[in-house]
């Protein structure tokens, strides 16, 4: 199992915000395949700050900070994702 995790402020950015919805786009296209775990501002802070990461938003395949400060494109969060192990469809 592939784990994205999305970090997002509070209240969330226009690119946190987006960056949600094309998460949970690409979950429910591979359900069982992949896990989404997704932290709005303080409530991920011990992990963003273990992770080193420096803004938001930003999204960790399985614990490897892939993108960081903006919002991907789709093919941009899919190739990260392959990148982390995951087949895609």
């Amino acid at each position: 199992m592939i784990r994205l995790e999305i970090f997002s402020g509070d209240p969330p950015c226009p690119g946190c915000v987006a960056i949600i919805q094309l998460a949970k786009q690409v979950a429910a296209r591979y359900d069982g395949e992949l896990e989404l775990a997704i932290y709005e501002g303080a409530e991920g802070l011990e992990k963003f700050e273990a992770y080193k990461l420096f803004c938001v938003p930003a999204a960790v395949v399985n614990e490897t900070i892939r993108i960081e400060g903006m919002c991907p494109s789709k093919a941009t969060l899919n190739n990260a994702l392959r990148e982390g192990g995951l087949c895609l469809k």
